[in-house]
């Protein structure tokens, strides 16, 4: 017996929405008035993340990392917060009464999820673990029933809207306060003087800079209008200024990788050809950063500046090679107060201020095991590469393309910061919408799947003999 069998090839849906781009129309004057307010929520939503609670405060090194060491879901009013606007989006999706603009499928992204809830169980702190693990649900949950009630297109529109308010206000912010800069108390000189806006960190102003550099960038290569190229200009000005050398090495890169993806919206084959690249690159901008990190940290940062990351890097190796299977729970390695796991590990004095392993697939592999490692490449690295791959056209162009920078730039981001399930931080929820994005195009784009066919020779039910051989389309409603 073979195991090769014939298959025809036919054109069918995976779903088939009244319009492109999820822009499936309401039928009633009651349900087209809750698509902008929908809107306006997930817009709020967004900017109360990319603000946080104290904008342009006086922060240095030390108020950083004992905020993040508090920063243990206990917060009264980001609980609130968080289960206001999922019970608020939950009402709207209640009271709907239009066909959603997504249907939920993306099922390894929830056994991610359940895998970090049963990782807590054997964290130092279990609770503490629970609380952050919650906490990302509660992100994941608004972001996706979002996009079921606006669809692809009115989510794209809506984060860039969040994102143009975000960069103006970091402009009008600079000659207005002094706390738009880094202050002269930071312990990490390196940081003096560094633009952050109303952000928290230098690095997190030059990320979401960055980001808003690609999303304008698409925007002007798609409607020509100059104001877009003006704000894709000051956004690359500002990421210049907070002296992020991460993001400042992506932008251009980014935008560029993206706009090539954005060309071959119509050839599976060099879309595949630009993936393999993006996936090459990763490795040897991680290995060329390991080769040469001395010579980067003379060049860009006082020497005794807060920076080393191959040795932070080393106490999470030294970590794993103590407790290789299951690691130390999900958010349970860094900042859980005296116990945290890492401080039987440091070879540095300065790592007693670390916050986090700043490279996010090895955050995860400590605290959540092979396991939890494997499920995040699946869910956010192998999944998506597929998605891009053979979900683009020329309909969805700009909504992939930005999609593909967005994922592309955290994908490299991670190699040396951690933004994956990182809090509520501003870059983890901008990936999380431009996931969304993705695959909610991808199951818009008719694509072909493939039937099984008999054998020539082998008897139907019908009791009638079929030819071995691919049938069209066209043959196949002849």
């Amino acid at each position: 017996m073979s195991l090769a069998l014939p298959w025809q090839r036919g054109q069918v849906l995976e779903r088939a929405p009244a319009l492109p781009h999820g822009r499936a129309m309401p039928k009633t004057g009651h349900a087209a008035a809750l698509i902008p307010i929908a809107q306006i929520v997930y817009f709020v939503f967004l900017m109360m993340i990319f603000i946080g609670q104290q904008p342009f405060s006086a922060r240095n090194q030390e108020q950083l990392v004992a905020m993040a060491a508090s920063n243990d879901g206990s917060d009264v009013f980001k609980q609130a917060f968080f289960i206001g606007f999922a019970l608020l989006l939950t009402g709207i999706e209640i009271v709907r009464r239009y066909e959603p603009q997504y249907r939920f499928s993306y099922w390894p992204m929830v056994a991610m999820l359940a895998w970090f809830l049963i990782s807590c169980a054997w964290g130092v702190d279990p609770f503490v673990s629970f609380k952050r693990a919650m906490q990302q649900v509660i992100v994941v949950y608004i972001t996706f029933l979002s996009l079921a009630l606006l669809g692809p297109e009115r989510i794209y529109k809506t984060l860039r809207a969040a994102l143009l308010v975000s960069l103006l206000i970091c402009w009008i912010s600079l000659p207005l306060t002094p706390h738009a800069f880094h202050p002269p108390t930071e312990s990490d000189k390196a940081l003096i003087g560094a633009w952050r806006g109303f952000f928290f960190h230098k690095n997190i102003a030059g990320a979401v800079m960055a980001l808003t550099f690609v999303i304008m960038g698409h925007s002007f290569f798609t409607t020509r209008k100059w104001y877009y190229a003006l704000f894709a200009v000051m956004a690359f000005v500002f990421v210049i200024g907070t002296k992020s050398k991460t993001s400042l090495a992506l932008c251009f890169a980014i935008l560029a990788v993206s706009s090539v993806y954005r060309l071959l919206s119509g050839s599976v084959a060099k879309r595949a050809v630009l993936l393999l690249l993006v996936a090459v690159g990763m490795v040897l901008f991680l290995g060329l950063y390991i080769a040469f990190e001395p010579a980067v940290q003379r060049i860009f940062a006082d020497p005794t500046a807060f920076t080393g990351r191959v040795s932070i890097w080393r106490v999470v190796f030294d970590y794993l090679a103590d407790h290789p299977y299951l690691g130390s729970g999900f958010g349970g390695f860094w900042q859980v107060g005296t116990n945290s796991p890492a401080h039987d590990y440091l070879n540095q004095q300065f790592q007693m201020l670390t916050a986090h392993s700043h490279n996010g697939y090895l955050e995860i592999l400590v605290t959540t095991g092979p396991v939890g490692l494997i499920l995040l490449l699946v869910s956010f690295v192998v999944l998506p590469a597929w998605w891009f791959l053979t979900g683009a056209n020329r309909q969805n162009a700009t909504l992939m393309a930005s999609a593909f920078a967005i994922w592309s730039f955290v994908l490299y981001q991670n190699l040396l910061e951690t933004s994956f399930f990182d809090k509520d931080r501003q870059v983890w929820v901008i990936f999380l919408s431009s996931l969304a994005i993705a695959h909610a195009s991808y199951k818009g784009v008719e694509r072909p799947r493939w039937h099984r066919r008999a054998r020539a020779g082998h008897q139907t039910v019908a009791g009638t003999a079929r030819p071995h051989r691919f049938q069209t389309p066209m043959e196949e409603t002849a």
